[in-house]
């Protein structure tokens, strides 16, 4: 097996020469061929069981199983995928993709079916342990090449799991693989896209005393992904109006794993910009490390707000905040209309303020419209 720091052991992916016997255990589950009936229901438990055996890399389970489920779910929940940005991509050159988060599964899971698709290879990813719902799903997880962040960790060992996961990220940066990590810790639930000052100090701790040389080493590429509609929209809208309200709510990750995967989301866009590095010049008048790391964090959240795609949805929703017109060569009079009875029957059955609700599920779409429109005003990064 690879020599890797013993400190990694508990939040490392699978290491190929664990996979199949991985593989052969997850044979041993029920629930394991429930869950293959459903993405796979062409093939028998016994075909599934007997394929396992001559797999024995994480590049080979991708292959034959989540690529093949990814693509499922793009056929039958969106109305097609796009991409821009390729040209900035090289699959000789370790990267962090720094992406927006939108939905737990699904923003790393369509940026790996793509590079899987060009020849790329798939990227480690960055997952919560609050996602880890079950040893079946953290099996799962694991064999797709997902390491482990530790959330909500007492004060007093933050430090410590701070510097073990930029430890675990510079090396498997220095030895060659990529990683896709989203920008802050867990989903955009308003629609606001930013970077947490947090976790860039994270990704530093374990860097050079040269700041600009620390952030360098790690390559860190922009993404920008777009769902024309939210799968978990109205459940994000809930939570935040019951948190805001003070009202009790009950949180359920697997529900909104499950939801996020299943649920139509229109059209689905991914943007890449241009590595960082050069940009990092323009904060060498930067003293003060804190306001660096700011200065930083608003370099990567332009680039973000600048290629996210709007869709009339967006436009829409930034006219219903404003109660205006300001954005309406953004959309039809159709596409209005259809986006507010889309309103309409996602707020229908949540509890709660129903205005406070509805004005929610509004912000959420229109805030990527003047997040763009700030971007746009500011000097080109």
């Amino acid at each position: 097996m690879p020599e890797l720091d013993l400190r990694f052991q508990e939040i490392r992916p699978y290491f190929d020469e664990e996979i199949n016997e991985v593989l052969q255990r997850l044979t041993t589950k029920p629930s394991f061929y429930m869950l293959m009936a459903y993405l796979f229901p062409e093939m028998s438990g016994e075909e599934v069981a007997e394929s396992f055996k001559k797999i024995f890399s994480s590049r080979e389970f991708q292959k034959q199983y989540i690529y093949r489920a990814i693509k499922g779910v793009q056929d039958e929940s969106t109305d097609g995928f796009s991409i821009e940005g390729f040209e900035f991509l090289d699959p000789h050159r370790p990267t962090l993709y720094l992406s927006n988060h939108r939905d737990i599964i699904l923003d790393s899971a369509f940026l790996n079916t793509f590079l899987f698709e060009h020849g790329f290879e798939t990227t480690q990813i960055a997952i919560g342990n609050n996602l880890m719902v079950s040893p079946l799903v953290t099996d799962l997880m694991k064999l797709n090449k997902s390491f482990v962040v530790h959330r909500d960790v007492p004060r007093n060992q933050l430090y410590h799991y701070s510097e073990r996961l930029s430890a675990y990220i510079r090396t498997v940066i220095r030895g060659g693989e990529s990683i896709w990590l989203a920008q802050k810790s867990g989903r955009t639930k308003d629609g606001d896209d930013r970077t947490h000052t947090g976790l860039m100090k994270m990704l530093n701790i374990t860097g050079t005393a040269d700041i600009k040389a620390s952030f360098c080493e790690l390559n860190i590429l922009p993404m920008a992904v777009s769902y024309e509609y939210e799968p978990c929209d109205y459940l994000k809208v809930e939570e935040l109006v019951h948190t805001q309200q003070g009202m009790a709510y009950e949180k359920d990750d697997k529900l909104s794993m499950i939801k996020g995967i299943r649920e139509y989301k229109g059209r689905v866009h991914i943007a890449f910009s241009p590595i960082i590095n050069e940009n990092l010049d323009e904060l060498d008048s930067i003293a003060n490390r804190n306001d660096w790391i700011k200065a930083l964090c608003d370099l990567i959240d332009n680039r973000i707000h600048r290629t996210f795609h709007l869709w009339p949805n967006n436009y829409v929703a930034a006219d219903l905040m404003e109660n205006g017109f300001r954005f309406q060569s953004g959309y039809t009079p159709a596409e209005k209309e259809k986006f507010l009875l889309y309103l309409e029957n996602r707020l229908k059955n949540l509890k709660g303020p129903q205005e406070l609700l509805r004005n929610q599920m509004i912000k959420m779409y229109a805030m990527p419209v003047f997040n763009r429109e700030h971007a746009l005003s500011k000097t080109p990064q």
